[in-house]
């Protein structure tokens, strides 16, 4: 698990049943040897010498979560893979992976306790950022540039897909200054051209004309964006960027699971070969679990 972090990252540390602090990683995770004061503490664990580091700034919480406060939202709200079990209580393990509404839930419930303003600003960067990810794929000034690339469009030739495997774009956080992955909004736009402005789900669904006369429909990336990390490839490709009406759209963010499901799996089946040409090779329940 260390070796995923990346600088800008952010970690919350728990002692004893208690969110003590929130760290912001300097630098990716790289090779190290055994800390001094790790080596001259009294433990019963015998800690290899060479390792792995992360150098952090550290910030104390003025006032600890007690993680057992809220074992039964975290029973109700249990994640695979997230840092808590089936039973609400935290995995003992050196490092977990938080889910994005484990970290949003007590980052939120964190910021409601804390007054030092350094550990606010960062608490509330961190929160930014993963709910920026989540919900959102385009920011307002991006989706005004993908707006006006359709609407000044008279390409004669309709774009194609690449087929090519690439590297992931990246661009840095205004928030935290952690590296994200970049989007492209040319690839954006053309991916609604290549689909005719129609709706990919169901081309009879209903939508409205823009002032140029083409269908409205909304890209989509049909693997989140924020799921880069799970890929050697991009998934910033036109093969990922699938159009959508706003009603089918909105439900992949925003809907039930069990709603989503007939539409991920027909988009799923029309991406998947293309998707694998791009070197993005995954299974329909791995898609879906994206969207739980």
């Amino acid at each position: 698990m260390m070796t995923n972090v990346r600088k800008g990252d952010f970690i919350l540390h728990n002692s004893n049943g208690k969110v003590m602090s929130i760290s912001i990683a300097k630098t990716d995770c790289h090779d190290g040897m055994q800390p001094r004061e790790l080596a001259n503490a009294d433990t019963s664990v015998a800690w290899d010498d060479d390792g792995y580091r992360i150098d952090t700034d550290y910030f104390d919480f003025d006032c600890p979560l007690i993680t057992t406060d809220y074992q039964g939202w975290l029973q109700a709200h249990y994640i695979a893979g997230s840092a808590f079990t089936s039973a609400g209580r935290g995995k003992q393990q050196y490092m977990c992976s938080l889910a994005d509404e484990h970290a949003i839930f007590f980052l939120e419930k964190a910021i409601g306790f804390q007054k030092d303003p350094d550990v606010l600003k960062h608490l509330k960067d961190a929160l930014a950022d993963i709910v920026g990810d989540k919900e959102s794929e385009y920011d307002p000034l991006e989706m005004e540039t993908i707006n006006e690339m359709v609407d000044s469009s008279d390409a004669h030739v309709k774009p194609t897909w690449s087929g090519k495997k690439e590297e992931q774009a990246m661009t840095t956080s205004p928030n935290t200054g952690r590296e994200i992955p970049k989007r492209d909004p040319k690839r954006a736009a053309d991916a609604l051209e290549h689909a005719d402005y129609l709706c990919e789900f169901n081309r009879a669904d209903r939508t409205f004309l823009r002032k140029n006369g083409k269908p409205y429909t909304e890209p989509h990336h049909l693997i989140p964006i924020s799921r880069y990390r799970d890929f050697d490839y991009s998934v910033d490709v036109m093969e990922n960027i699938v159009s959508l009406c706003s009603h089918c759209h909105n439900l992949l963010h925003y809907g039930r699971f069990e709603d989503k499901v007939t539409v991920l799996k027909k988009l799923y089946n029309d991406r998947k070969d293309a998707l694998k040409r791009c070197g993005i090779d995954l299974t329909l329940e791995q898609l879906e679990s994206y969207y739980k």
